[in-house]
């Protein structure tokens, strides 16, 4: 019994690490898109 519990709470510690990098890669992706944001406001600009 105890050695159930304890591969369950080290599923539960293993899910945990990976929405914690699934949340720094969102992260990652929110920086790109907002240079991404600032290089089409430079084209308008240019454009206008």
């Amino acid at each position: 019994m105890t050695t159930d519990v304890r591969r369950q709470r080290t599923e539960v510690g293993r899910q945990r690490t990976e929405v914690g990098r699934q949340r720094t890669e969102n992260r990652g992706q929110r920086s790109e898109d907002r240079e991404q944001r600032y290089e089409d406001r430079g084209q308008m600009t240019e454009d206008g």
